[in-house]
């Protein structure tokens, strides 16, 4: 199990990484923008909204990546007061929560995705990109945090029960 585990802190460790190239492609677009627009006296069709696809893309598929890297928002000031036997405890009550949203994203985004897809769905802007690549990001990224979310907390269950967890130690 621990090697199925160390298999999903890669894919989206490694996947993270990747997606963080996206914002050079961001940050390109804007330029190109601004430069396009107030140098030129020529704005794009394409450049605000590819921008806000792309950055959407990105906040979406690096989910997994900010599980695994602990940078989602929790109420450190309660939490971290808590004992290693609580947190465990809350671990496993707001994963069972967190499972049922779950669930329900992969299995209505994949729905979701699977229409967009099915009829080849653009925007409907004068530039008119498809986004059924976002669309299908939905349900990816949503198993890319479930599964993440699952290793951490079986993890701090099981040094949990060895009697391993200690008082603000990350697992």
């Amino acid at each position: 199990m621990d090697r199925i585990f160390e298999i999903i802190d890669s894919v989206n460790d490694r996947f993270g990484k990747f997606l963080s190239y996206f914002n050079i492609g961001i940050v390109g677009i804007v330029c190109w923008e601004i430069v396009a627009r107030y140098v030129f006296n020529a704005p794009t069709l394409w450049a605000s909204e590819g921008m806000v696809m792309l950055t959407g893309l990105l906040y979406a598929l690096t989910g997994g990546y900010a599980q695994f890297h602990k940078r989602h928002v929790r109420i450190d000031l309660l939490y971290d007061r808590l004992s290693p036997r609580r947190q465990a405890i809350c671990d496993g009550v707001t994963y069972i929560f967190f499972c049922f949203f779950m669930f329900a994203l992969v299995w209505a985004g994949t729905d979701f995705a699977w229409d967009s897809v099915r009829i080849r769905e653009t925007s409907g802007t004068p530039w008119n990109p498809f986004i059924y690549p976002l669309k299908c990001a939905i349900p990816v990224s949503a198993f890319l945090i479930w599964i993440q979310m699952t290793a951490d907390v079986v993890r701090r269950w099981k040094s949990f029960l060895k009697g391993s967890t200690t008082k603000g130690k990350e697992i």
